[in-house]
């Protein structure tokens, strides 16, 4: 009888501790979300084919290249205020580091709305934000327009 009970505690019960210890870390990781709008000044109409791309962006070495952390595509992107949902895992997100979050409207692969200053966020606190974009001038009617 002691037989059958050490093999239920070894092979029944180890392993079911085992997997739980070794999912835990797994578990403490949930996803986080950060929410806003995106929006711009002028009185204009998004074409049909217009695509919004926000992405949460780790800036915090400045000779590197921008680490992206998730994006949100939307297409079509609609009319403004376009509203997005960043998704992440917090594990992802690391102590003494510097986020920011950058948009662009699109319109057949060429830009049409950047942002135009740096949207620095902390990505752990769970407050919603606007964006405001900057037109992208057409470089032919940049050379035309007065100084």
């Amino acid at each position: 009888m002691l037989d059958r009970i050490a093999e239920l505690l070894i092979f029944g019960f180890a392993p079911l501790m085992v997997g739980m210890l070794a999912t835990s870390d797994m578990t403490m990781a949930a996803e986080r979300r950060l929410t806003g709008e995106v929006t711009y000044r002028e009185n204009l109409v998004l074409p049909r084919d217009a695509v919004l791309v926000v992405q949460l962006l780790d800036v915090s070495q400045p000779d590197a290249p921008v680490r992206v952390i998730c994006e949100q595509r939307i297409d079509p992107a609609g009319q403004i205020p376009v509203r997005f949902i960043l998704k992440f895992d917090s594990q992802d997100i690391r102590a003494k580091t510097t986020y920011a979050v950058d948009a662009r409207i699109t319109s057949g692969g060429s830009p049409m709305f950047v942002t135009n200053v740096r949207h620095y966020v902390d990505p752990l606190a769970s407050e919603s934000m606007t964006m405001v974009l900057r037109q992208v001038q057409d470089k032919q009617n940049e050379a035309v327009a007065p100084g």
